[in-house]
């Protein structure tokens, strides 16, 4: 299939201002974080120069950072967190999937060095910075990213993704933490602050730039607002014209570009502008937009390819995502090539193009550069399901995988290319199922139920490249 050259949207001078809650990741996923209280509580170990930051002092043993969680026997290759959206716990595991610690940490942890326990809403990076720590980050209403030191379990460190803004109620809502080397890492910013005077580090719609070897913020940011567009709403009243917010979510780094998943949503949540991402050159510290084809919506999940290391997967959820004919008119896959300075869409992929297939777009995993493990929600008005299926983009095959009892209740999957090997977190069944995909199949191999005795069915998987 020959490559589609997209069109580039370059910024404006002009840079929209916004501010509002964010809506669910996911139709299950609580927005709700937890309030960590006042800026100076973050304080501890050598403290840092951000506010709010706090870097490790040293450990035990000649091992760096601050002690804080037990030491593990080993680094983990897999990690799942389970919550139920007030409180999480996350669970580590090996190469095999055998649990090194069923809980190693969760919000009731409370090691001294750990000066912020974990929120209900914690995910981790696409990729982890395979420098011997591992990154957590705290979302909506904490904003907070913490990383630790593997397999001693010490505190790196943690910061902010923002400054102090005590009585305004923003929150920047970071999705996605980006290591680029020892000194520079860059955070997604979903939210954006509608107070006009509210300084850099507190305007979102950006990337945020924190140095990992302080874990503290730079002061560098790349405001990504100039990629706003406007959407209409009908109310009661008529058509209404409304600003559509960029909306950084997940992001994929290729060389010295990242590719930046833009949800592009209102305020409200009730308007969605044209699919994009963001092309962003860190070198120069800019970004430009990306179209994606017409009629895609929704496009914030960006992930890394396996075995490609210059391409990546965008998957657009559609909008809106709780009408079916609409979402599977506007969802979608798309594979994006980076090299050098240039972006091409390789294929794309519609839900729409056979009106049978499953829209098996959320929480999207890439198996390689054709293949995409995805799910569809189920309706809890009609007592269905979701369905995970394998997608092959360039002919729109697809197999099932895994299906739930009931809706919203299938998780974020982990893909283990070396044993072609998926885990399916499912928070109906409370258990994590591991499926072998091979012919055009995938068979059911065990499941794996994580600490039952915490309460917390698992909902995210994650592979620790």
């Amino acid at each position: 299939m020959s490559a589609y050259r997209p069109t580039l949207v370059r910024p404006s001078r002009q840079h929209l201002r916004t501010a509002h809650q964010v809506a669910p990741r996911a139709p299950w996923t609580s927005p709700h974080g937890t309030n960590l209280g006042p800026i100076s509580d973050l304080r501890s170990g050598n403290g840092g120069n951000g506010g709010g930051d706090t870097g490790g002092a040293g450990g035990v043993g000649g091992d760096p950072g601050t002690p804080a969680l037990e030491a593990l026997s080993q680094a983990p290759r897999f990690a799942v967190v389970s919550s139920d959206f007030s409180s999480s716990s996350i669970a580590v595991f090996d190469a095999e999937f055998a649990a090194l610690d069923e809980s190693w940490i969760n919000s009731g942890t409370r090691f001294p060095g750990l000066v912020a326990a974990l929120s209900g809403d914690v995910v981790l990076p696409n990729r982890q910075a395979a420098d011997g720590t591992l990154a957590l980050i705290d979302r909506f209403g904490t904003d907070v990213v913490s990383r630790f030191y593997v397999p001693s379990g010490n505190l790196d460190g943690q910061v902010r993704t923002q400054g102090e803004v005590a009585g305004v109620g923003f929150s920047s809502n970071p999705q996605d933490f980006v290591f680029v080397n020892e000194t520079s890492a860059w955070a997604t910013r979903f939210s954006a602050n509608l107070d006009p005077k509210a300084p850099p580090e507190n305007q979102g719609t950006d990337l945020l730039e924190i140095d990992p070897s302080t874990m503290t913020r730079t002061g560098a940011r790349i405001d990504l607002s100039s990629l706003n567009t406007t959407g209409t709403v009908i109310t009661d009243d008529g058509p209404v014209e409304v600003t559509v917010y960029a909306r950084p979510s997940r992001a994929v780094l290729v060389g010295s570009t990242m590719i930046v998943g833009l949800d592009r949503l209102s305020g409200d949540f009730d308007a969605a502008g044209p699919g994009m991402v963001a092309v962003v050159d860190l070198l120069a510290q800019n970004a430009e937009g990306l179209l994606l084809p017409d009629g895609l919506r929704n496009c914030g999940n960006a992930v890394p390819v396996p075995g490609a290391p210059n391409d990546v997967i965008v998957a657009c959820l559609g909008f809106p995502v709780r009408d079916e004919a609409q979402t599977r008119a506007s969802a979608g896959v798309v594979l994006l090539s980076v090299d050098g300075n240039e972006t091409t869409i390789e294929t794309t992929w519609r839900t729409s193009t056979v009106q049978t297939s499953a829209i098996a777009v959320n929480h999207l995993v890439a198996l390689d550069e054709d293949r995409v493990a995805g799910v569809d929600w189920g309706d809890r008005a009609a007592e269905t399901g979701d369905s995970m299926s394998v997608t092959t983009l360039s002919t729109g095959a697809q197999f099932p995988v895994h299906e739930s009892a009931g809706a919203f209740e299938i998780g974020i999957p982990a893909y283990d290319p070396d044993n072609e090997s998926i885990f399916v977190p499912d928070t109906g069944a409370n258990a994590v199922f591991e499926y072998a995909i091979e012919n055009d199949a995938a068979t059911e191999t065990r499941s794996i139920e994580i600490a039952p005795s915490l309460g917390l069915p698992p909902v995210r998987a994650y592979l620790l490249e």
